[in-house]
């Protein structure tokens, strides 16, 4: 199996938008109805974001960004040709390919966890890591979901002393509430 390099980009791309959340907003659009709801049907995802945290459509492959703080939510939709995982054993092998990236790409990167999983009803994989994103230590929750001809990937990312907090009352349960589907 070709193994896509959406973990690579993706690190690549959190480093861009960590570095774009500290005094630019040239990766943003503006905040819309749409976005504040959590509602992408042209990209087929849709999420609840916190009440309080900033959401902002994104362009191009980066559908959305929910931020509070030191702590980020990344959306980004990738479409894909090949065969998206689906077996215990693809999904393995996803996993393996998408740490070997990371490792390779992110010298800081350092596995805490991973697993293969169901989120949104569909095959995923998650990675839960410790790295540097635009230079300082963050915790991450990588989360790549395979469905309707694309890999869904939810970055989630805070630092070390929150990350906990902000997983368990944040990124967990946007996870739960995520929906995807064919895009409009």
């Amino acid at each position: 199996m070709r193994r896509p390099a959406s973990l690579a980009l993706t690190a690549a791309a959190i480093a861009a938008l960590a570095a774009a959340g500290c005094g630019s907003d040239s990766s943003k659009t503006t905040t819309t109805s749409a976005a504040a709801s959590g509602s992408f049907p042209k990209q087929g995802i849709a999420f609840t974001p916190p009440a309080d945290w900033s959401v902002d459509q994104g362009s191009g492959h980066l559908v959305a960004t929910a931020q509070a703080g030191q702590a980020t939510v990344a959306v980004w939709r990738y479409p894909r040709g090949e065969k998206l995982p689906t077996t215990k054993l693809q999904l393995q092998a996803a996993r393996d390919a998408l740490v070997k990236a990371s490792h390779k790409r992110d010298v800081t990167f350092e596995q805490i966890k991973t697993a293969a999983t169901t989120i949104a009803g569909e095959p995923a994989v998650q990675i839960r890591a410790r790295q540097h994103i635009a230079g300082q230590p963050r915790t991450v929750r990588s989360t790549h979901i395979y469905a309707d001809g694309a890999e869904i990937v939810v970055d989630a990312y805070a630092d070390a002393d929150s990350f906990r907090k902000v997983d368990a009352d944040v990124f967990r349960p946007l996870l739960r509430s995520l929906h995807v589907s064919q895009p409009r």
